[in-house]
């Protein structure tokens, strides 16, 4: 006899949808400004997002340092390490071609790779070990420490926004987005821009990589399929569509828990192992039927 689903079994998919998807969005949004200005791929961003996170737990667990000033520290530190990157990898490159990074991008992201098992093995790593006080709302389980992300994530979103459509600064960022050299003619320096952007994405990121330390525990594996889970919303929510790519990370996140959490049929399971297919399958998908994605917006060219 099947058994039918029970509504806080929905519930928990709904809590472990938000919480993947305030991780996703985090990575996301800072990428979709780089993708969306400069059009390079740097596929280092897992590794960079992995590197504010063990900044993160060596400050906290080795330094002993409060876990306030060790979360500012992992996210200067992701936001230095982000900088280098672009001088060092992207900013010789890309100008020449910008497929380029993608190959520089590419090496950088191995040497990272060796860094980190060479530092910190692969051992699980947490920057708040142990287990966390949880709640129940409406059947879920969530811990407090998980509401607490998810809110910190939409307060960096919202601040983000109003940065980016309230201030001249902002007004600044969407000239580069919408035309880099239309913008330089206006006498805003793109050059600088270029690399503020590459460092608020590395903010971004360094608050993921924290994120993940806090909620679950940092490993070396985790990588490449966040690397890939930001681009494929990127792709899917349109190019230099920052909310786009945000909402597209929430739905990811979704379909994920949906597929491994879901009863299909009354018969079967998919095993955990296949969640991280989503985020290809997505790509696969826009790429075949909506290429621009989402939410593309027509510009001018002429």
């Amino acid at each position: 006899m099947r058994r039918a689903a029970q509504p806080s079994e929905y519930m928990q998919l709904l809590a472990n949808a938000l919480i993947a998807g305030s991780l996703a969005a985090l990575i996301a949004g800072g990428l979709a400004l780089v993708y969306g200005v400069l059009g390079v791929f740097n596929m280092a961003l897992g590794q960079l997002v992995l590197f504010g996170g063990y900044s993160t737990w060596w400050l906290h667990q080795v330094v002993h340092l409060p876990l306030i000033p060790s979360v500012l520290g992992g996210l200067a530190s992701g936001a230095l390490m982000t900088w280098f990157t672009f001088e060092i990898f992207v900013n010789p490159f890309y100008k020449h071609h910008r497929f380029l990074p993608l190959v520089t991008t590419i090496a950088w992201s191995m040497i990272l790779d060796g860094m980190m098992l060479l530092l910190f093995e692969e051992r699980p790593r947490s920057i708040l070990p142990g287990l966390k006080k949880t709640f129940e709302i409406q059947g879920a389980r969530i811990s407090v420490e998980q509401c607490i992300l998810i809110l910190l994530t939409l307060v960096a979103l919202l601040a983000f926004a109003y940065v980016f459509h309230r201030t001249s600064f902002g007004r600044k960022l969407r000239a580069v987005v919408q035309h880099d050299s239309a913008a330089l003619s206006l006498g805003i320096n793109s050059a600088v821009l270029h690399r503020v952007i590459f460092i608020v994405s590395g903010v971004f990121a360094g608050a993921g990589g924290i994120f993940i330390g806090i909620d679950q525990n940092l490993s070396p594996t985790f990588a490449f399929p966040l690397t890939i889970k930001a681009y494929a919303a990127i792709i899917a929510g349109g190019k230099g569509n920052i909310w786009g790519a945000i909402f597209c990370a929430y739905l990811i996140a979704g379909l994920e828990q949906v597929l491994v959490g879901v009863h299909w049929f009354g018969a079967f399971y998919v095993p955990a192992g296949y969640q991280q297919t989503v985020a290809l399958l997505f790509i696969i998908f826009f790429l075949l039927l909506k290429p621009s994605g989402l939410f593309s917006s027509q510009s001018r060219t002429a």
